[in-house]
């Protein structure tokens, strides 16, 4: 599995606390309702920090595997940080820091309409808007707690998943659950366990070199 299939999820929720929008040709009235209020009340805050648990499920398989991990986003900013990987991106800089191997790979991504966003996940940050659907599945009661179930399907049929599924809890207007459902038979599941709104200066989206003299620095820009 690529890095950039690994984060991709991580990347669509970061979106959908920031804020986001959909393809109007088909929508929901129900589920944009929601999703309008949603995103009203995430774009208020000034940045997003996360922890969350991501599960990779393979079906054909029958395996699970569960990692820990937190996320930084402000705008098209962002931290992930996940195992033994660290990246950094500030809207044109890309570093990819593994510590263990104490190494750090500088890129400036392209962004093209013609790549998958998977294997280039900042791509989402331009093709977001125009490529999803929208649909209010159902209310459902989670421990004494009221969902609403929403899918994003994709405008493109020929994309490596057939929808996006959100749990947004009815009340407080929280996003809970994140699940993409690859047409590979490969589910990502990514739940929050905690986030909180900060102001996060823009150096926080930079990786400092200079804070980590013994790292092998690779430029591949």
């Amino acid at each position: 599995m690529t890095t950039g299939k690994i984060y991709t999820i991580l990347f669509i929720t970061g979106f959908l606390l920031i804020g986001f929008s959909v393809n109007a040709q088909q929508k929901d009235p129900a589920a944009m309702k929601i999703l309008e209020n949603f995103q009203k009340k995430i774009q208020s805050f000034p940045a997003i920090k996360s922890e969350y648990q991501f599960t990779i499920i393979d079906l054909k398989e029958n395996s699970e595997s569960t990692y820990k991990g937190e996320f930084s986003m402000k705008d098209e900013k962002y931290v992930m940080k996940m195992g033994n990987m660290e990246i950094y991106y500030d809207g044109t800089t890309l570093w990819n820091f593994l510590p263990e191997e104490g190494e750090v790979n500088i890129s400036a991504p392209e962004l093209s309409d013609e790549q998958d966003f998977l294997e280039n996940p900042a791509l989402f940050f331009k093709l977001y808007k125009k490529d999803l659907y929208n649909k209010l599945v159902e209310e459902k009661n989670v421990d004494g707690v009221i969902y609403n179930i929403i899918d994003l399907y994709p405008k493109d049929l020929n994309k490596g998943f057939s929808r996006i599924r959100l749990f947004i809890e009815k009340d407080e207007l929280e996003l809970y659950s994140i699940r993409y459902f690859g047409k590979d038979g490969i589910h990502y599941l990514l739940l929050l366990t905690d986030y909180e709104t900060n102001i996060l200066p823009d150096s926080w989206f930079q990786f400092d070199v200079s804070k980590h003299p013994n790292v092998e620095v690779i430029d591949l820009r």
